[in-house]
């Protein structure tokens, strides 16, 4: 546990200037050790702009909130599907963790005790509650016509949120999925949990236009069916407390996700600053003076550039990021998993705001590995006083077992039975059907995402990639006679990209899973690697101009690399690290892309793999041939900002992009064991690839 002395601030004169409003409170900063005064957060803030035409206020929502309280909020973020618990290792011990069934106990277990102490209680789920794997293929998500219910909504409406807020991978498959997620949190027709997204506007969405409440959900249950709204004012059922949340998600989703028909209202940090400010501003001319962001902004670092920018903020949770923080005041051995990585920072992680007052923002590393506990105590006023240390930090999530009891682990919990025999039991069950391998390799293949340091997906061409993009040239060869396709030949060129984002590591960053090779392959694992629901599409007679210019988007990518990265197959490419990268302008409502700002000057060559040039020295060969393009629906249709793809007619054919690997897997010679065997002698799959793509300083 950490004892270096920390600089906080403690309000004085507040006799002289009671007067004033709440938010203009003076203050002045004293520095202080923490052996000797608890943490006290900053006080200042100038008073806000009052009526918002965006939003009307409800006058019937609140009176004023005179009370002090101290308020307990509960958060936690990217669950991601990870339903089942995973293991970790702490020493020679092997261990448990996660799983909803055991965040249910903790989360009962953590409102329970804050209860106890007197507390209001919040808890706000901080977006991405499902994510494209095996797991989410469990509820059928690509199915328009499924009946099944998420198991996802299924677990979550049990838990006791209070509120749940949109993030980017919950338009992953389409809002047709998102609806029917959205619906199986109703049960009976009875009121249900507030949905919020507060920079989203889902009128043109039919899937989810009847779903729209009221622009503010100012009862803490929804309407039956009428779930989606932009904030919300919360009213704490002992305390009486009232609790105004403001939310928004990243100005990057048309990009990154499938929202289909619903408008990002907010293209860039600064005007998502400006909408959720008037939201602030008509919370308050409500009397409302307690105030909670929650951001799904992809990187801690966002929301705190976008708290810097707010006024009126009290506490702020972000999510999409999964960092994991870690209480300056509480030991390692109470507050980490054993075995846990190293923590990227502290929670609460203070941010001075457009006022300067200072702001605890918090988060928490997914996967149902932690709930976010922090305790904020206010004055009548609604001025925060106080972040309790002895309270806030996040809980660990551990089932009870022999191993967790061998660890010493006191806080393990008794997983909630109901989850474990209802939403668990069927989730194994269909899990097991995707165990089976059919095939095998004896080569380690690299699936990563990458980094600035480490080979990835995101980063440099990797073998994993290069199995990818020659699935699908195989499955193009095989269904090209039966669609209507001109065969593959050196007439006719054929090459396969597949962007890097969406290639997965739900189940690590090797194929095989194990870690090395000889090894299997199950269908799930090729649903963990490929769990989207993209769609073979088909570019025909594109110019090698457009290539160029496709590259230029690939190769724009930073050396901590991008989703845009391409994977290929069918040529090669040389792209120049120093050179200009192509600049994307954001993507007006509606599309997935924007237009090229900045051409870029990156690629240095393109080349067919038979050696016909289409790009040489940088400029594009006079006379080369057209080629067919072959990538995934999601590429195709512009996604990670794609336009030259995006503005281009392609053929959406019926094929899964996890389909063509599939398929192709099985077109391996069997070994001795009956299995398609990837042998070790295929030069193509060498690690770090056979050098289809090559990055110059």
């Amino acid at each position: 546990m950490s004892t270096v002395s920390r600089t906080y601030f403690v309000p004085v004169l507040s006799v002289l200037l009671s007067g004033l409003h709440r938010k203009s409170l003076f203050t002045k900063g004293i520095k202080m050790t923490t052996s000797t005064k608890r943490n006290v957060v900053a006080l200042t803030t100038a008073l806000a702009a009052l009526a918002a035409t965006l939003i009307a206020p409800v006058a019937s929502a609140s009176d004023t909130d005179n009370k002090a309280v101290t308020l307990t909020l509960l958060h936690n973020n990217d669950g991601e599907s990870s339903l089942d618990t995973s293991t970790l290792k702490s020493g020679t011990t092997t261990y448990k963790y996660g799983g909803i069934a055991a965040f249910k106990a903790v989360y009962e277990r953590e409102s329970a005790a804050a209860r106890a102490a007197g507390n209001a209680v919040f808890g706000v789920y901080a977006g991405d509650s499902f994510l494209a794997s095996k797991s989410l293929i469990c509820s059928q998500p690509a199915n328009a016509n499924s009946k099944v219910k998420p198991l996802d909504a299924l677990a979550l409406r049990v838990v006791g949120y209070d509120a749940l807020v949109l993030g980017n991978h919950e338009f992953d498959y389409s809002p047709s999925f998102l609806s029917r997620y959205l619906r199986a949190f109703a049960k009976n027709g009875k009121p249900t949990l507030p949905v919020l997204s507060g920079n989203m506007n889902f009128n043109k969405e039919t899937n989810l236009s009847d779903l729209i409440g009221p622009i503010g959900q100012t009862s803490n249950l929804a309407a039956p069916g009428k779930n989606i709204s932009q904030w919300m004012v919360y009213t704490d059922s002992k305390t009486g407390a009232k609790i105004g949340v403001v939310t928004a998600v990243t100005p990057l989703l048309p990009t990154i996700s499938s929202p289909g028909n619903s408008r990002l209202l907010t293209a860039t940090i600064d005007a998502v600053a400006a909408r959720l400010q008037k939201q602030i501003n008509a919370l308050e001319k409500m009397g409302i003076n307690k105030i909670i962001l929650v951001s799904h902004l992809q990187d801690l670092n966002n929301d705190k550039a976008l708290v810097a920018k707010l006024r009126g903020v009290d506490v702020a949770v972000g999510g999409g990021g999964d960092e994991l923080l870690q209480s300056d005041y509480i030991a390692n051995s109470v507050e980490l998993l054993p075995g846990e990585s190293t923590p990227v920072g502290t929670y609460p992680t203070n941010v001075k705001d457009a006022a300067g007052k200072v702001v605890p923002v918090v988060t928490t590393s997914g996967n149902y590995k932690y709930l976010g506990r922090v305790d904020i105590r206010f004055d009548k006023k609604g001025n925060v006083t106080e972040v309790v240390q002895a309270t806030s930090y996040p809980r660990r999530v551990i089932p009870n077992s022999s191993e967790a009891t061998a660890l010493g682990l006191t806080d393990s919990v008794l997983s909630d039975y109901d989850l474990q025999s209802t939403v668990i039991a069927s989730l194994n069950g269909c899990l097991a059907g995707l165990s089976t391998p059919f095939a095998k390799t004896e080569i380690l293949f690299n699936a990563a995402r990458g980094s600035a340091t480490a080979p990835g997906v995101r980063t440099v061409e990797t073998n994993g990639g290069n199995l990818v993009a020659d699935s699908f040239v195989y499955l193009y060869d095989q269904v090209a006679s039966k669609e209507g396709l001109t065969a593959r030949s050196a007439s006719n060129p054929v090459v396969a990209v597949q962007n890097g984002g969406g290639v997965r590591q739900n189940s690590g960053d090797l194929l095989p899973i194990s870690g090395s090779a000889p090894g299997t392959i199950s269908r799930g694992n090729t649903f963990d690697l490929l769990p989207f629901d993209n769609r073979f599409s088909l570019f025909t007679d594109m110019s090698a101009t457009q290539l160029k210019e496709v590259f230029e988007r690939s190769c724009a990518s930073g050396t901590s690399g991008g989703g845009q990265f391409l994977q290929i197959a069918g040529l090669k490419v040389t792209c120049k690290r120093s050179n200009t990268a192509q600049v994307v302008g954001n993507p007006p409502s509606g599309l997935q892309y924007g237009s090229v700002t900045t051409a870029g000057s990156r690629v240095v060559s393109l080349t067919l793999t038979d050696g016909t040039k289409l790009v040489d020295n940088g400029a594009v060969v006079g006379g080369a041939p057209a080629v067919d393009v072959i990538t995934n629906s999601f590429t195709a249709a512009g996604g990670d900002n794609f336009p030259t793809f995006g503005s281009t007619k392609s053929k959406v054919l019926g094929y899964s992009y996890e389909e063509a690997l599939y398929r192709y897997l099985l077109s391996f010679p069997k070994g001795a064991d009956g299995l398609p065997t990837i042998p070790a002698s295929d030069a193509r799959y060498k690690s770090g690839g056979e050098g289809r793509i090559t990055w110059q300083p």
